[in-house]
């Protein structure tokens, strides 16, 4: 499938888990991948292939933000495609919690995204519109098991559904739709500091008993950044395998 053919993809947290599996997706189909991560992504890029590149950044940070744009612009000269996939999932009751941990939390999983869109909108409008998908999660809908501790995590996921919203209002006249995808409980690398009994807490409640897995959360990302869901903005889209069902 060439649904994404010659459109530019810029995707944080690239280099893997969610980030990586939509990257991998997006360039199967015909876009040109710019991996944004902390640590410079080369050897990614190179396996991603289809031209794919690599910028090192901290999202969290608009002069990081403003040197992606400035290297997009001079390498493809506008940008179609923003995912957001760059997050941190910890886990800290309300006593343990310290100001600086949910500020940490506040800054990856939810300012970034803010960042992101004021340095990559401009790109868009050069290319007369775009999509932005925000990696959000199903947490917001969960009544948590005792003892997982992560209402920071929780309340920054709340506040993208928000901003999207907000986005989507804000930017449908440059022909930009803003969208959220909502994943459970997913195997990747940032989910591996939860426990595995607290994991299947959660799934065996799922109508598919299982983890999800990248490649699952990347087709619907790519649904929502094609042609097809043109007319699809404002929305979060819930991929749990059946958790939030109940």
């Amino acid at each position: 499938m060439s649904t994404h053919e010659g459109k530019i993809a810029i995707v944080t947290g690239g280099k893997q888990g969610i980030g990586r599996g939509v990257a991998d997706l997006l360039a199967k189909r015909g876009a040109k991948v710019v991996l944004v991560n902390r640590e410079k992504a080369s050897d990614a890029a190179s396996s991603i292939g289809n031209n794919a590149i690599a910028i090192a950044a901290d999202v969290t940070q608009q002069a990081d933000w403003a040197n992606v744009a400035k290297e997009v612009e001079a390498t493809f000269g506008r940008a179609d495609i923003l995912v957001h996939a760059a997050g941190i999932y910890p886990m800290a009751s309300l006593d343990q919690m310290t100001p600086e941990e949910w500020r940490k939390v506040m800054a990856i999983n939810l300012d970034a995204h803010l960042l992101g869109a004021r340095a990559i909108v401009p790109l868009m409008r050069k290319a007369g519109g775009g999509s932005i998908v925000a990696i959000g999660s199903d947490a917001v809908g969960m009544v948590t098991p005792p003892g997982m501790g992560f209402s920071h995590y929780m309340a920054s996921k709340m506040g993208v559904i928000g901003l999207v919203r907000a986005l989507a209002n804000e930017l449908a006249t440059d022909n930009i739709i803003v969208n959220a995808v909502h994943p459970g409980i997913t195997d990747t690398e940032g989910a591996s500091g939860m426990p595995n009994e607290q994991k299947a807490q959660v799934y065996m409640q799922q109508a598919i008993k299982r983890l999800g897995t990248p490649a699952d959360i990347a087709g619907p990302v790519a649904f929502l950044t094609s042609d097809d869901a043109r007319f699809v903005t404002g929305q979060t889209l819930v991929v749990d395998g059946g958790w939030m069902r109940l």
